[in-house]
């Protein structure tokens, strides 16, 4: 199968999003039920995240609604690759930022963000990996001052 050949599968986007809406309230609203509520003139520490998980519950439930009585759109499916590559490229940069600094690690986690991108050539992903690490390097370690080392440690410069 090409990258052209994209298998689409025909799902109620809204009736998905929704549910998914109300499977996160429901499960923030569990987790933040064990903590004392309190009222509202003394809010305890379960008081306001069950009540942004209620609101978040009442929206996802009428994005639900709304999405079962609409016709459902044609949605591709995502390759599992792209996916791994999308999820990775921030735990990439975690893990390396340390050991290597903060230029590199950028680089490397851009590069792997990269291969989430169809029919993009090396050239081009190692120019998008450098740009995207310099400007961020510059952004962050010279520009606002974050207190990482933009190179290792045992780099002479």
């Amino acid at each position: 199968m090409t990258d052209t050949d994209t298998p689409t599968v025909c799902v109620k986007k809204d009736l998905v999003a929704g549910s998914l809406l109300v499977a996160f309230a429901a499960a923030f609203g569990g987790i933040s039920w064990f903590y004392p509520f309190g009222n509202a003139a003394q809010m305890g520490p379960g008081f306001f995240p069950l009540i942004l998980s209620s609101l978040l519950a009442c929206i996802g439930f009428a994005v639900a609604v709304r999405g079962a009585v609409t016709s459902g759109d044609v949605m591709t499916v995502v390759r599992p690759s792209r996916f791994v590559c999308a999820l990775l490229t921030p735990l990439v940069f975690g893990v390396l930022v340390r050991p290597l600094g903060f230029l590199p690690a950028s680089a490397i986690a851009a590069f792997v963000g990269t291969l989430a991108a169809s029919g993009m050539r090396m050239p081009v992903r190692i120019a998008t990996s450098f740009v995207l690490a310099i400007a961020t390097t510059a952004i962050f370690i010279w520009g606002l001052g974050l207190p990482l080392p933009a190179f290792p440690r045992w780099m002479p410069f």
